[in-house]
């Protein structure tokens, strides 16, 4: 083989990052899977990523016990579990560079290395060689020259370190939590465990998004922060990369009902502006602004060196008539809308002596109570009966209770919470119940349309900007989709090949993370020089680190954007269109 690597996983048990890699066993490859399943315009999120693979659960395991990894034995593994973060680590090649010393101020450890190290922050390395274990082990760095980075060490190791460290590149291709272990039964078995670890991509699709207050003038990155921070800190992303918006949406989260989940809605914010959605291998959650998407440059060219090659090879992947649709959204002027109202006759509101009952309402149009719509300055200050009442009859007869009940309400972009509470010393039924603010209403769909004629016919394709209120945006973004996508010359599906082949194979498979761009040239196939952003990547890792490599592919943009300044990208009309 032209090319080898180290993988190491590693689970954090009891505070600390073990390694399991010793018993890892490849009766069958370890498989990591994360990025944008699917290529069609409207493919702009990541679908939860994965990584699965097997231990050994036999007393010749590192731990010299039958049951290791199982969750119910006895003999378990100190911390092991359901939920443990799981990360898998490579490297490639030997050390990069040489420490010359290593010095620590509190948790900030900074190194110094006898040449250029050539990181860049952000970047992995692998430290080892220093006599305090502390400062040894996988590490995100900060540059702060062109020999020195800093790294964040637990617990006071001595200061300077001693012994004689190295700095590695690594490369962190997983970073999730421990899903599902399985161990296989039977005591005179293989005594093997199945383990499946999920990425943060799917905490943010279990994640309530419901809590989340109404909010103005907002990019889609700001947005989207919004949504990553209404989730349990349990769900929210280790880090976040999230590129400046680019489009100000007027009003978002006017439309969330019950059962929203955070990612469908990161779905439609990054949708709405054209932007796309991911986390990459080592965790970290990802916005990329379409600006930045569109000029992506290209980081390595295949040239009939792949190990395997698909290209799109039906027209039902070619659309030529593209419907994109906006919606303006209105704000009405004072706060005097019924957003939410009891209805007449519903006498299901018991509150017993003492009691407090939670309610959750929906804000849907007086108007239309079957529209669901978005709330702006809800009314906190509850009046008793003007938005609530209660009596002693559930036809709103007999004594009135109103005064035996505190009521507060919480509201959100669109719902509230209403905490009721009965002092009195007698049942009170909720008679009536509002919660009065601004109505935020839709002002109907706006569908700008771009189409050509081809020779297959019409294909048509409509693609929904929950958030966009700027219809010559919308245009805009119909006439890129059919560049893109109206015929099949720059379309590709995926690329397949052996990390293993060459050093550049290995580097361009551990460096390479969806968003980024690379050049294909296929002769059988006619694919001549065709550039393709990596929308997901697929990891099969064998024995000796044997690593087969998937990329799923995307169109990149259709033409060269004008870029003022940009010697070659100023020809506007010529050899660049106007971005939008």
């Amino acid at each position: 083989m032209g090319a080898t690597a180290s993988m190491i996983v590693q689970a954090f048990l009891s505070s600390a990052w073990v390694d399991l890699t010793p018993d890892t066993v490849a009766v069958e490859p370890l498989h990591i899977r994360y990025g944008i399943d699917g290529n069609r315009p409207d493919d702009v999120c990541a679908s939860p990523g994965e990584c699965s693979f097997t231990l050994r659960n036999d007393a010749a395991c590192s731990g010299g016990v039958q049951g290791y990894y199982s969750p119910r034995h006895a003999s378990k593994r100190t911390g092991w579990g359901y939920s443990v973060a799981l990360r898998v680590v490579f490297t490639h090649g030997s050390a990069t560079s040489f420490v010359t010393g290593i010095t620590r101020s509190s948790q900030t450890a900074t190194a110094t290395t006898t040449g250029s190290h050539g990181l860049t922050t952000g970047d992995w390395v692998t430290m080892a060689g220093a006599t305090q274990t502390e400062y040894n082990g996988v590490f995100q760095v900060t540059v702060t020259g062109g020999t020195t980075f800093t790294y964040t060490v637990a617990g006071s190791p001595a200061t300077p370190a001693t012994g004689s460290p190295t700095t590695t590149r690594a490369y962190v291709k997983f970073r999730g939590k421990v899903a599902v272990i399985d161990p296989v039964p039977g005591q005179y078995g293989p005594q093997r465990v199945h383990v499946v670890a999920y990425d943060g991509v799917y905490d943010l699709l279990e994640a309530d998004a419901r809590e989340i207050a109404y909010a103005t003038n907002k990019t889609e990155s700001e947005a989207i922060a919004l949504v990553l921070d209404s989730a349990p800190s349990a769900s929210q992303p280790i880090a976040r990369s999230l590129d400046t918006g680019v489009d100000t949406f007027p009003v978002v989260f006017d439309k969330l009902g019950g059962g929203t989940k955070c990612l469908p809605l990161i779905r439609d914010l990054a949708l709405s502006a054209g932007g796309v959605y991911f986390h990459r291998g080592d965790g970290t959650a990802r916005l990329l602004n379409r600006h930045n998407r569109t000029l992506a440059a290209s980081s390595y060219t295949f040239t009939n060196t792949m190990h395997g090659f698909v290209a799109p090879s039906g027209i039902d992947r070619a659309w030529n008539k593209i419907r994109v649709t906006a919606h303006p959204k209105t704000v009405s002027a004072a706060a005097t809308d019924e957003l939410y109202t009891k209805p007449t006759g519903d006498a299901t509101i018991l509150i017993a002596s003492g009691a407090t009952f939670e309610l959750w309402v929906e804000f849907t149009d007086p108007n239309d109570r079957q529209t669901q719509i978005g709330g702006a300055d809800v009314v906190t200050v509850l009046v008793g009966g003007t938005h609530y009442a209660a009596n002693s009859a559930a036809d709103g007869g007999g004594s009135s209770l109103t005064a035996n009940i505190i009521a507060t309400i919480t509201p959100f972009a669109s719902s509230a919470l209403f905490s009721l509470q009965n002092i009195g010393g007698t049942a009170a039924y909720i008679t009536v119940l509002k919660a009065i603010g601004k109505a935020v209403r839709d002002l109907g769909p706006q569908t700008a349309q771009k189409e050509s004629t081809q020779d297959y016919g019409e294909h048509p394709l409509d693609i929904d900007l929950p958030y966009q209120s700027n219809f010559l945006l919308a245009k805009s973004y119909a006439e890129f989709i059919e560049a893109q996508f109206a015929t099949l010359s720059g379309q590709l599906d995926s690329l397949e090949f052996i990390a293993n082949d060459s050093g550049d194979f290995m580097t361009q498979a551990l460096a390479r993370e969806p968003g980024e761009a690379v050049t294909i040239t296929e002769a059988v196939t006619g694919v001549s020089a065709v550039k393709a952003v990596v929308n997901a990547v697929e990891f099969d890792v064998g024995p000796k680190c044997w690593i087969n490599v998937r990329w799923g592919l995307a169109p990149a943009a259709p033409w060269a954007i004008w870029q003022l300044g940009v010697a070659g990208a100023t020809e506007l009309g010529e050899t660049t269109l106007l971005g939008f």
